[in-house]
């Protein structure tokens, strides 16, 4: 009786062994499944989003021969000897002034944004391709485009943005369009005219050429759909002048309602006098565009450094519906050359990105640039070593 008692009892034990294995089973079972559905569901709102961006190759770029813009066809080909000669002579002068807060360009007045010399003037290698995989350097890239769709348009605004990972910051550096630069396989030209030329494939080329700076990526919009991007945010706050004003005003807002097709008194800014504005997209682009207030190109490149750091902070408050809807807005007016894993990567650490140091620079810096005429068309003559060293010390430290 007792062993047959004891058979009993070890076979109702082995019966709750496999009912809890099983329950176990079954419960991990469910929370594995509860897992893969949410990972799925974010996945695929990732991709519904990814799906929505202009995604190109580096590689899809072709060299054209004719554009469309008389104002760029200032190639040195079409140059007599004596202007070449003068050229060659303005560079040489440029080249050999080594003393960095020289003031060479005095005719334009005096820049806005100071920049630092670097301190170290040792040699920091031959590329930045190599030189930090803790620094993603991303090329910002707004459009002059009229026409809808129009990706071969001029680069008349380009800002470095590098983000260093290891010491948590976030560097933007402006580089002023009317550089000029040798352009790979087309010649001297614009800064500005490469992404005509070749779209951001032969930007690139020219950056590491003239500047010796590698880029990783790009992410493109239109000045148009900039305006999106500021409504869809709310608004920036901005710090305006009396003549800033003026000339947003008379010129730069009306001229932005043509393009979109609305009264040209539309948002005109009412009160005129200094201070604290808020601003709307329209608004916020005649600023960004304004260059007959503060030194030129220096004065509108610091102004579009202004108006994306006031982007980046605004975007830090935003919920998690309204980043959805930012992202659902003006994720179809990007181009960029990011991939999957790499805008997924961008996503997961936007949060930890926007709470990184911000620093600005801009090139060329001062003590760095002549003032050309060529063709009839101003640009500037830039001393690239001087620049190269200075941007490496301001992103890399070195």
């Amino acid at each position: 009786m007792k062993f047959g008692s004891g058979k009993i009892e070890s076979s109702e034990k082995g019966k709750k062994k496999t009912t809890l294995r099983q329950k176990a089973i079954i419960i991990i079972g469910a929370v594995l499944c509860v897992v893969i559905i949410i990972f799925a569901t974010a996945y695929g709102a990732f991709l519904h989003y990814y799906n929505k961006m202009n995604i190109t190759s580096l590689d899809d770029d072709e060299i054209v021969t004719m554009i469309d813009y008389e104002e760029d066809e200032i190639n040195e080909q079409d140059l007599t000897e004596e202007e070449k000669q003068q050229l060659e002579q303005l560079l040489e002068e440029t080249n050999s002034t080594e003393e960095t807060g020289e003031k060479t360009g005095e005719k334009a007045g005096t820049q806005t944004d100071k920049q630092a010399a670097p301190e170290s003037e040792e040699d920091v290698g031959s590329t930045t391709k190599n030189l930090s995989k803790d620094v993603t350097n991303i090329l910002l890239l707004g459009t002059d485009s009229r026409l809808k769709g129009n990706r071969r348009s001029r680069t008349d605004t380009m800002v470095i943005l590098s983000i260093d990972k290891k010491n948590k910051r976030m560097t933007m550096t402006s580089v002023l369009r009317d550089t000029y630069v040798t352009i790979p396989g087309v010649g001297k030209n614009r800064l500005n005219a490469a992404f005509v030329y070749g779209g951001a494939n032969l930007l690139f080329k020219t950056f590491e050429q003239n500047f010796d700076i590698h880029l990783d990526k790009y992410v493109q919009i239109d000045f148009y759909n900039f305006i999106s991007l500021v409504d869809t945010v709310g608004g920036v706050d901005l710090r305006l002048s009396e003549a800033e004003i003026k000339v947003m005003n008379k010129s730069y807002i009306p001229y932005i309602n043509e393009g979109l097709k609305k009264k040209r008194n539309s948002y005109l800014i009412k009160v005129n006098s200094s201070g604290q504005y808020h601003l709307n997209g329209v608004q916020a682009l005649a600023y960004s565009r304004v260059r007959y207030v503060g030194h030129g190109d220096f004065g509108r490149t610091e102004r579009q450094r202004k108006v994306l750091t006031q982007l980046i902070k605004k975007t830090k408050t935003l919920s998690i519906g309204e980043i959805n809807d930012l992202a659902d807005i003006i994720l179809p007016m990007l181009s960029t050359n990011l991939k999957q894993g790499e805008v997924m990567s961008l996503l997961l650490n936007a949060k930890e990105y926007l709470n990184y140091s911000l620093v600005s620079g801009r090139m060329p810096i001062d003590g760095s640039y002549k003032y050309l005429m060529i063709r009839g068309a101003s640009v500037l003559g830039v001393n690239f070593e001087k620049n190269r060293k200075y941007w490496y010390n301001l992103v890399y430290g070195k």
